[in-house]
């Protein structure tokens, strides 16, 4: 990519006076421009922060026109919306978007629960179908939500709702990390090595400058996952994260985390984060984390093929000990204290993930129901009853799992029989002891609301599990992941059974929704 040996950063600070964003980091002068992907061409054209500056007029071009779809620059509509967590469904339902919040380590309150509900109910069109538009969420493998359904003519008033509640979307898409991950059950889980909440909140407040945007961050070559683990079920999957943070303890005894880097997952290359060799107090995440950005922001591939604009590509390209001496050096500046070499991790070598659904006790004596979601899809009417329970059995809070499940905490003993039986009887489909094939079942948005997807994942994923439930009695369970495409967001390389998206042809030649199957994933 360079001939300047990792001596010369590819990008450049600029100053944009009277922006929201202030400045960028755009791609340098020096560059051969013919040879950049297409979306670091739109990029270099205008940032995608710039919509921070632009959504409100963006939103009247909408509704002036009749809708997000005839708005003249193709480019903010369908690209730089996503530095907003807004995906324009161009093919199936022109004019409406996508919408991906962040969530730091899958918790939101009722209140925030409330916003996202008052939200996406001006969409609700009464269907259920897996195979039809309308208003309704989804819980994600990166632990967060997305609302579908959406009007860009409706953004700002959205926007000043959610962001009343510090529920924010920026930085949620594209070439920005993702959301931040943590353990599930951080703070209440009986084997708890470190409560996670406090770092994945930290973390993206500093990402994220509390919800304005943060311009240092906003140009990385590629998408990027980071996570906290906090206990020894690895919940979290830090195996695939770009960053992931370890509990361990350095050679004092002091409690911190061990770092990992350069995990990835694709249809063309899969690798486990490695370790980095680094440990560093609890306290001193976000400067690690931000020294690794900054080093795959300067250097990170921008050329074509895509595929190889990766934090994976870019260790190799550097070498590892190459990249940690520029990590170390840039943590040095930081912190003014020497990046130490890896402490003695808390989680062992050997563990098996324990089950998070049905009842299970927490720490302090209460009690969290693990609430299976079929397929991670969520109606309005729906979220309005997990809301109302959460609030009378606990004290109003859900969690998110990377499966696409809910965990409501904080039931008490006297509360659980009553929260049981209320839960069956408003939303029968979800359990808390669901059939072994459909718990085991995660699929990503599909086609239904994804434009990437070749075909209809969680439609298709929710009619075999229940009809393979109806047929076998497995010995085990089993995960059956289905992805729509080979950017893998359902992760189909973790499952015991992984689906990937394709197009085949059947007996008179016609296209058709297919899969490549893939066996024995995991992680």
């Amino acid at each position: 990519m360079t001939d300047s040996g990792f001596d010369v950063p590819l990008v450049e600070k600029v100053l944009l006076p009277g922006t929201k964003q202030e400045f960028e980091w755009r791609v340098s002068s020096a560059l051969n421009d013919k040879k950049l992907n297409m979306v670091e061409k739109v990029k270099a054209a205008k940032p995608g922060l710039s919509v921070l500056d632009d959504l409100d007029t963006l939103a009247e071009e909408a509704r002036r026109k009749g809708g997000a779809q005839y708005i003249e620059d193709q480019d903010d509509l369908n690209m730089r919306l996503k530095w907003l967590g807004l995906f324009h469904r161009q093919k199936h339902a022109p004019g409406t978007f996508m919408w991906r919040m962040r969530c730091p380590n899958g918790i939101f309150s009722s209140q925030q629960w409330r916003a996202l509900y008052e939200v996406v109910r001006q969409y609700e069109t009464g269907s259920k179908s897996l195979f039809q538009q309308q208003g309704c969420l989804s819980i994600t493998t990166r632990q967060n939500i997305q609302l579908y359904g959406i009007r860009l003519e409706d953004l700002p008033r959205h926007v000043l709702l959610l962001n009343s509640h510090d529920v924010f979307s920026i930085q949620t898409g594209m070439d920005n990390v993702r959301n931040v991950v943590g353990n599930p059950l951080a703070g209440i889980d009986p084997e708890e090595l470190i409560d996670t909440r406090r770092f994945c909140s930290e973390f993206t407040a500093s990402l994220t400058k509390s919800g304005k945007g943060n311009a240092d961050f906003t140009n990385l070559p590629r998408k990027f996952n980071v996570c906290f683990v906090g206990s020894k079920h690895l919940f979290e999957h830090p195996d695939i994260n770009d960053i992931s943070y370890i509990p361990a303890r350095d050679h004092q005894g002091n409690l911190g985390w061990n770092v990992n880097v350069g995990g990835l997952l694709s249809s063309s290359r899969c690798e486990f984060a490695a370790p980095l060799d680094a440990w560093v107090p609890l306290e001193g995440s976000w400067e690690v984390g931000a020294s690794i950005l900054s080093v795959f922001r300067d250097w990170g591939y921008r050329y074509n093929p895509r595929t190889k604009s990766r934090l994976a590509f870019l260790l190799d390209d550097m070498g590892a000990a190459a990249f940690r001496e520029e990590v170390g050096r840039r943590y040095s500046e930081l912190t003014g204290t020497r990046l130490q070499g890896a402490g003695s991790s808390l989680v062992p070598s050997r563990w098996e993930r324990r089950e998070v659904l049905g009842v299970h006790k927490q720490k302090d004596g209460r009690n969290w129901l693990g609430v299976h979601v079929p397929v991670g899809r969520i109606y309005p009417d729906e979220l309005l009853a997990l809301i109302e329970l959460s609030e009378e059995f606990g004290e109003g809070e859900m969690r998110m799992t990377v499966e696409g499940n809910l965990i409501i905490p904080h039931v008490e003993d006297s509360k659980v029989s009553d929260a049981v039986k209320a839960l069956e009887q408003t939303l029968p489909s979800f359990s808390l002891y669901p059939q072994p094939l459909l718990a085991g079942t995660v699929a990503c948005t599909g086609s239904q609301f994804c434009g990437q997807s070749k075909i209809n994942t969680k439609g298709h994923a929710r009619r075999m599990a229940e009809e393979l439930d109806r047929e076998l009695s497995l010995p085990r369970p089993v995960r059956i992941h289905w992805t729509g495409c080979p950017n893998t967001c359902g992760q189909v390389q973790l499952g015991d059974i992984g689906l990937l998206g394709t197009v085949g042809r059947d007996s008179s030649g016609q296209a058709v929704e297919a899969v490549d199957v893939y066996l024995g994933g995991g992680g």
